[in-house]
């Protein structure tokens, strides 16, 4: 009824922050004796009002930027997603069922939100599949001729903590994919927008664990076994396309899977786990190796290409930016976008989604 990104939740936040306020400035005389109730209720309400206040401001800053999906995701939940899963394999292509649950852009494209239980990583988590307004319009056509011949597929990670919703909302990215296309500066795109964040309270990483979560594995095999049961798509390369933490997401699975991605943007991302998951010193060594970039780049030639964008005031990813170009660069073609100005959140990033869509058609 009251869901963590609803507008109305917010409403009601600071709806009762501001109600219970005046009420205090109003009512505190009546209650300014010394007896022991009258202590107690001045503390209570007192509690009560900030509660709410710091409610009303998470729920504010959360909204702005879309960094958890329900109240489920905040306080560690995910429980019910396995529930509800069902298996990419079971979903044979876009039904008219689909299309009239999708959600319609105003722009013209199709959001299709499903939770999936991934065959390969046993995951189960959402995953939103976006259709491009000229795809969205061959879907919605009588005759439904399904996506066509001509797109292209962009998988696209958001940060941590943060939700797919981040590229549909704060991100402006599905706009911003739907103008240029619009204005036909890009092909058609399918972009589809896992979960990233699928173990309630830890950032994974996007990492396949040793007896744990197989997040690189989710991003990567499932994915694509949804791209061909649901949308259709044939073998064609795609393009990775991440901030923050999705920045360092998509240029791994970029790196390490080149059978299945030719392209990958990195938006103020970084280059090397941090382990922000807690893992032991044994493990940890063995991630760092398995997931050394450039040590992948030097023993697997692949002709993948990289457009890289940091800001030097942005403490988490510039140094270990500047390591990766200097050492990436001998192995695959990198270009490097600096920021003049700004540090590490969403307003900075915002302008250049286009950059980086518009580098996709630059490199075709």
């Amino acid at each position: 009824m009251f869901p963590l990104l609803g507008f109305s939740t917010e409403i009601l936040l600071w709806a009762v922050t501001t109600i219970s306020l005046v009420a205090i400035i109003v009512f505190w005389n009546h209650l300014g004796r010394n007896a022991v109730l009258h202590i107690f209720l001045r503390v209570f309400i007192i509690i009560f009002v900030q509660v709410f206040a710091l409610a009303a401001i998470g729920v504010t800053i959360n909204r702005a930027g879309d960094f958890y999906e329900s109240w489920g995701d905040l306080f560690g939940s995910k429980k019910n997603l396995a529930k509800i899963a069902i298996s990419p394999e079971a979903l044979a292509g876009i039904s008219a069922k689909d299309i009239l649950a999708a959600r319609h852009t105003p722009g013209g494209s199709l959001v299709f939100r499903l939770v999936i239980n991934g065959k390969a990583s046993k995951i189960s988590d959402v995953v939103y599949v976006v259709t491009s307004p000229k795809i969205s319009r061959l879907l919605e056509s009588k005759d439904n001729p399904g996506i066509g011949s001509d797109y292209q597929v962009v998988e696209l990670f958001p940060g941590y903590p943060g939700v797919p919703q981040t590229w549909i909302g704060t991100l402006g990215g599905i706009t911003t994919m739907e103008n240029l296309e619009n204005a036909n500066q890009i092909k058609p795109t399918i972009a589809i927008i896992p979960a990233i964040n699928v173990v309630a309270g830890q950032d994974t990483e996007c990492l396949d664990f040793v007896g744990g979560a197989q997040v690189e594995t989710w991003l990567t095999a499932d994915m694509k076994t949804l791209a061909t049961s649901f949308l259709g798509i044939d073998n064609r390369s795609w393009s990775s396309f991440g901030y923050s933490t999705g920045g360092w997401c998509a240029a791994m699975v970029a790196v390490r899977h080149p059978d299945q991605y030719r392209r990958g943007i990195s938006l103020a991302g970084y280059f090397e786990p941090s382990f922000s998951a807690g893992i032991n010193r044994r493990e940890r060594s063995y991630l760092s190796s398995k997931y050394d970039l450039v040590k992948t780049l030097k023993s697997s030639p692949t002709s993948l290409k990289m457009l890289v964008i940091a800001s030097k005031r942005d403490r988490n990813s510039y140094a270990s930016t500047q390591r990766f170009i200097s050492r990436a660069s001998n192995y695959i073609s990198v270009k490097f976008d600096e920021i003049p100005n700004g540090g590490h959140n969403i307003a900075v990033w915002h302008p250049y989604v286009e950059t980086g869509f518009l580098w996709l058609k630059a490199t075709e």
